[in-house]
């Protein structure tokens, strides 16, 4: 029988084997190319990723409404390559909020809802998602349940700059100012880089009237990013209420206003605000109405432009005036500044029932507001508000309630607070206007010590007045020289000095005191020929 060449181990079944091997071996080996090739696209992407999350998070750092809007394109581009990067996520739920929320962008609403379920559905751990998800809370009216959200989450030790800002948001909304206060400068503190969080902690700063405190903060913003348009607008409107700045907040508005497409409504409100706040400062009450109908076209919610045409209404004698600061509080219902700078508008324009009507509005926002007290303590707002006091006290006067002025001022002075020699000169006054100087005495002589130290111009002029009433003319002269070299200190006008001089001069000729008169005149001539005064 012939032998077969088929057999395993014959020269034919060789060559096969060889060719399964030879296969094998270009299978492995494409598998292998296609698996680095793999790796490298992968690799390739994730760089992509990373890089584009880096440029977004830069972009929203800057935070001006163009910033925020590139930050979305970048996101976007990410999410081309891969919607599971779940930090991607949170940061788009955050820029879409703000879009929303701060340059009143309705159709941000929607996307920044849906980012952040991704978000909280990947769990992503990020303050962006948590602090997203507090804001949302707000923005919804539920304040309470925001509040009990980060106690949850600072109970578990979460701390960082957002839930820190989103805090102090949720303790203004529930009108605990002074906390609120606290919790926007922790988170200023902690990303002092970033301009978003020193302009949040100026905003309230000036809610509450407290424009050289406010101008600090706002200047932070800028040092950390020179091109942020809010910090820049909301810095030259603090100076303006400073009284200085005129210069810098005209260049300010121009060069804001002249990026037109650079703006949101909210925006080119405040930079409208801030020209209606000009014009008040150089008298031009209808340019300031002009600029605030403007500001309030723009975006209604403006409360600062119904502040300031508020007080344009006042200055124009305009019985409008309460009715535009009554629109304000509405629109900010926690901002200290509109009431109580709002009352003093009023009774300044002989509108006392029209300020003691804001007053109670205010009073009925922080009637039940609680705060800290100490050891656990907790006591109503108002118990500790001198400055409210202060100013219900003044309107009480000026509707002549004398009675309730001086229950007012008490109030104020039982808090012992940084207001105390106000409010004491303040009941001194009274108390002297009403004929009582015997009671009066005391309380100026503890504001009037005669080292001329005391703080207040206006202090030692109403002892120079009791002091002429009882008879002692020479010591009466002595307090209102320092009042007057006060006044100065403080940066009365040469015009107003001059006037409080001759009103002084009079006084002691009236009083048969013409040689003492003649001295006052020369003493006082040559003290403002000193200060460059007429």
């Amino acid at each position: 029988m012939a032998t077969s060449n088929a057999t395993p181990g014959g020269p034919r079944g060789g060559r096969q084997g060889l060719r399964g091997a030879l296969l094998q071996v270009g299978l492995v080996a494409l598998l292998c190319t296609g698996a680095v090739a793999y790796l490298v696209h992968q690799g390739s992407v994730r760089r992509e990723v990373n890089t584009r999350l880096k440029a977004a998070r830069a972009l929203a750092v800057r935070d001006n409404p163009a910033d925020l809007r590139q930050a979305l394109v970048e996101l976007d581009a990410l999410f081309l390559l891969d919607d599971q990067v779940k930090d991607a996520q949170a940061l788009a739920a955050d820029v879409n909020t703000r879009l929303w929320l701060e340059h009143q962008q309705p159709e941000a609403q929607a996307r920044a809802r849906e980012h952040q379920a991704r978000a909280e559905a990947m769990d992503s751990r990020s303050g962006e998602r948590y602090g997203t998800h507090a804001r949302l809370l707000l923005a919804e009216g539920k304040t309470e349940e925001a509040g009990k959200y980060l106690e949850e989450l600072q109970a578990q030790g979460a701390k960082n700059p957002k839930l820190a800002l989103a805090e102090a948001q949720v303790l203004l909304a529930r009108g605990r100012l002074a906390e609120a206060r606290q919790a926007f400068a922790r988170a200023s503190e902690a990303a002092w880089r970033e301009p978003r969080y020193a302009q949040a902690h100026g905003e309230a700063l000036l809610d509450e009237g407290l424009a050289a405190q406010a101008a600090e903060a706002f200047k932070k913003a800028t040092v950390a990013s020179p091109g942020h348009l809010r910090a820049r607008l909301s810095l030259a409107l603090a100076r303006l209420y400073q009284g200085t700045g005129q210069e810098e907040a005209r260049k300010t508005v121009a060069d804001v206003l002249s990026r037109e497409a650079e703006l949101s409504p909210p925006l080119k409100a405040r930079a409208l605000s801030v020209r209606a706040a000009l014009a008040l400062a150089e008298e031009r009450p209808g340019d300031a109405l002009t600029a605030a109908a403007e500001a309030l076209a723009a975006s209604p919610d403006e409360y600062q432009a119904l502040f300031l045409r508020a007080r344009a209404l006042a200055r124009r004698g305009d019985a409008g005036a309460r009715e535009a600061l009554l629109a304000a509080v509405e629109r900010r219902r926690t901002a200290p500044l509109l009431y109580l700078e709002g009352a003093r508008v009023l009774r300044e324009a002989r509108d006392g029932e029209g300020a003691l009507k804001l007053l109670d509005a205010y009073e009925a926002v922080f009637r039940d507001v609680r705060v800290p007290a100490g050891e656990g303590q907790e006591v109503g707002a108002l118990e500790r508000d001198e400055r409210y006091w202060l100013a219900r006290g003044e309107v009480m006067e000026a509707l002549a309630r004398g009675d309730a002025a001086l229950e007012a001022y008490d109030r104020a002075l039982a808090i012992k607070g940084v207001g105390r020699a106000r409010a004491q000169y303040a009941k001194a006054a009274l108390l002297l206007s009403r004929g009582d100087a015997a009671s009066a005495r005391p309380l100026l002589a503890e504001l009037t010590p005669e080292n001329g130290m005391g703080a207040l111009p206006e202090a030692y002029e109403a002892m120079g007045r009791l002091l002429f009433s009882q008879g002692e003319f020479a010591q009466g002269c002595q307090h209102y020289y320092v009042g007057l070299s006060r006044a100065h200190q403080q940066g009365a006008t040469p015009e107003a000095l001059q006037r409080k001089a001759t009103d002084v001069e009079r006084r002691l000729t009236d009083s048969g005191q013409a040689a003492m008169a003649r001295t006052w005149k020369t003493e006082t001539d040559a003290l403002l020929r000193q200060v460059g005064g007429l």
